[in-house]
């Protein structure tokens, strides 16, 4: 029998503890938890979701676990012993038996993870940012909280040089073409989620999609309602900014899209997010244009 969308498994929300002995057990954890899903699958048959951070990874576990009615544990300090949709930012490679991968406009997940970096950072009696140790690595030289034009590009070289790039995990779920790792895609969650997830799952499955079940999962974890959640505290409201796409227009200067197609404009397009990269130029136009709009109007208004 076919469960109706409240029936079906929601994970409470809550606050996962964070203290450095949890941390460090829930890090344990998840690489047992890796490797019994990895060497026995028959027995542990989990679904890896494996992404970029700032991808969606998240949400996606959240509406793939619902969609077929999987416990997604989340701050888990006890490895996993159940089938279940488990999270992780790993590279795809042929040793895994079955997952999906998650996939996001790279311009797009830079400045979501810049913002998401900064999220908590206080501020000094002069103004300046307080940052902590690992903030300091991945924005060195920040003084402005409010520079993201200057720090953003910063952050994306930095990136690049510790091996921590975008194109770099894009470019292991392109090569390795793993036949049991379908792609799901954060802009079409956003543009046609349910027509997503349901032919995601169901390639995963080799099912036929169920529309009005994927409907369901969705409007659950929908950004609107985790959104207004917010006031109730949960942590995964914590986690949420915009939820839209092409955001990345709004934070990008010509300098930030020349550093990001030098870097990782290869993976960009082969990824289907632009045709070529004479995307670069057309922002450059229109970054032009914008910031001039100002300016003229200025003129025109005292002529």
């Amino acid at each position: 029998m076919t469960n109706t969308p409240d029936q079906r498994h929601a994970a409470p929300s809550f606050k996962p503890a964070t203290s450095n002995a949890a941390i460090k057990l829930r890090s344990v954890s998840q690489r047992i938890t890796w490797q019994l899903g990895k060497r026995m699958p028959n027995t542990f048959p989990f679904v890896f979701v494996l992404g970029y951070p700032k991808s969606g990874t998240s949400w996606m576990c959240q509406v793939i676990a619902d969609y077929l009615n999987l416990p997604f544990p989340r701050f888990s300090i006890l490895p996993v012993g159940c089938p279940a949709v488990v999270h992780g930012h790993q590279f795809v490679t042929r040793d895994y038996p079955a997952g999906i991968y998650s996939m996001r406009d790279g311009r797009d997940v830079m400045v979501s993870q810049y913002f998401f970096s900064l999220r908590h950072t206080k501020l000094a009696a002069d103004g300046s940012p307080m940052l902590t140790a690992a903030q300091r690595r991945l924005h060195p030289g920040l003084q402005s909280l409010d520079d993201a034009k200057t720090n953003l590009p910063r952050m994306i070289r930095n990136l690049s040089a510790n091996g921590h790039d975008w194109s770099a995990h894009v470019r292991s779920y392109l090569d390795t073409k793993h036949p049991r790792f379908p792609l799901l895609t954060y802009e079409d969650l956003i543009n046609d989620g349910p027509r997503a997830l349901a032919t995601c799952c169901a390639s995963l499955l080799d099912a036929e999609p169920d529309i009005e079940r994927a409907e369901a999962s969705i409007a659950k974890f929908s950004f609107a309602r985790q959104k207004k959640a917010k006031a109730g505290g949960t942590s995964e409201a914590k986690f949420l900014r915009k939820g839209g796409t092409g955001d990345w227009k709004n934070h990008f200067t010509p300098e930030t899209a020349r550093l990001f197609d030098e870097l990782f404009g290869r993976e960009l397009i082969e990824a289907g997010y632009e045709p070529d990269n004479s995307w670069v130029e057309r922002f450059e136009a229109e970054f032009a244009e914008r910031e001039s709009t100002p300016a003229e109007q200025a003129t025109g208004a005292t002529a």
